[in-house]
């Protein structure tokens, strides 16, 4: 099972630094919810160049879903979805305003 779906712009910064990501993602999982960093899932979706767009110009944008057990704490919620935005930035040198992460109570949708 997925507990990470990343959505990110073919040919973009994070596009070429799912290595770091993954990592990061990886050892995320480890500090907020005790997963063992090898079973860890996650799906990477590539938008294909042209397919998505911001205020007229093609996206730059990702998006990191993370399903929590239904119930997660709203404090930890909120440290961990800054913690998922603070390696974002730091792994692609986007701008905040280009992460969208979220918290998805339960599994993943397929």
């Amino acid at each position: 099972m997925d507990q990470y779906a990343c959505i990110i712009q073919a040919g973009q910064t994070a596009d070429q630094r799912i290595e770091p990501l993954e990592a990061g993602l990886r050892r995320l999982a480890r500090e907020f919810s005790g997963d063992d960093p090898a079973d860890v899932g996650i799906r990477w979706t590539r938008q294909p160049k042209g397919w998505a767009w911001t205020a007229g110009q093609p996206s730059t944008s990702s998006i990191v879903v993370r399903s929590v057990p239904v119930g997660y704490d709203d404090g930890e919620r909120e440290r961990f979805l800054r913690a998922v935005c603070d390696l974002w930035v730091e792994a692609t040198g986007c701008s905040i305003d280009e992460i969208v992460a979220t918290a998805f109570d339960g599994p993943l949708p397929l």
